[in-house]
């Protein structure tokens, strides 16, 4: 049996739908273009044997072609000159060494690129250690997953630290800065949570940087030893670690306040309630 549906109870809905994307030649024109040429290999003509003369060519498809992932062993020769001149006029030979660029790290089989994909797939495609240890072994490459965390480690102390410590000089000298630290679990770790830390510069800062601090703790001496001195304004969610910081000032986090306006909106209140109006002024910060 079939129901009548009121013409109230019908919606109209509407909704938007996403531009187009870009046309095929668009995307193509973004690669590096190698042309293959298909020619004849007897340019004579099959009926009288005479020479065919050329008269055009023309692009009938355009493919991407992958270049499937290699690796390739390089051996680093060092040579050596003596100089006959200086050599025979003095107690020993004049030797002269080429000058060999510097391994990325010590004692280690692993060039700057394939430490560079390394570090690519583990932090940007999310590709854990042990997974890598085992793509790495399909291609022919016995590496271990404790090489592969000492690449990221030696890395990052070698090369990442210096640039860091450089960032968070010049973050310290900005205006205003927002602090925030959230829990993670960490596999192996002495507690049960630890903590991301995070310091940016302001939203219009002409160069934004963002720093990242990992702590197993959230207490005041994380952001004191951090921050120190630091005499600007702090934007942060009040929390009292921030308290102890002796020259910054704190400046309330908006988006905190909102959140306990939403949470104490019920389902059924008016727009006149005050939670609602709560709710509506502390949106009013982010449009």
């Amino acid at each position: 049996m079939m129901e009548n549906v009121p013409d109230a109870a019908v919606q109209t809905i509407t909704y938007k739908r996403k531009a187009q994307r870009r046309k095929r030649a668009d995307l193509l024109a973004d690669f590096p273009a190698e042309e293959v040429h298909h020619e004849l290999g007897d340019k004579h003509c099959p009926d009288c044997q005479h020479e065919l003369t050329e008269i055009g060519r023309q692009t009938v498809r355009q493919e991407l072609l992958f270049i499937p992932a290699q690796l390739k062993r390089l051996d680093h020769i060092q040579h050596a000159y003596k100089c006959k001149y200086c050599s025979q006029r003095n107690y020993s030979d004049k030797i002269i060494k080429a000058v060999v660029p510097k391994a990325p790290l010590n004692h280690g089989l692993g060039s700057a690129s394939l430490i560079a994909h390394s570090l690519y797939q583990k932090y940007e495609m999310k590709v854990p250690d042990y997974h890598q240890e085992s793509n790495w072994k399909k291609m022919g490459l016995e590496v271990s997953r404790q090489m592969l965390n000492y690449w990221g480690l030696k890395s990052s102390e070698y090369y990442f630290k210096p640039v860091y410590d450089l960032l968070k000089q010049k973050l310290l000298t900005r205006p205003i800065l927002h602090a925030d630290e959230t829990y993670y679990t960490v596999l192996e770790s002495e507690t049960i949570k630890t903590y991301y830390w995070v310091f940016l510069s302001g939203k219009y800062d002409k160069y934004g940087i963002t720093l990242y601090h990992h702590d197993p703790s959230r207490s005041g001496k994380v952001a004191l030893d951090f921050l120190g001195h630091y005499p600007g304004y702090l934007h942060c969610d009040m929390w009292q670690a921030y308290t102890q910081l002796p020259k910054a000032t704190l400046v309330g986090c908006w988006a905190h306040v909102r959140r306990k306006f939403d949470e104490a909106v019920p389902q059924t209140a008016s727009q006149k309630s005050l939670a609602q109006k709560g709710l509506t002024t502390a949106s009013a910060c982010f449009t």
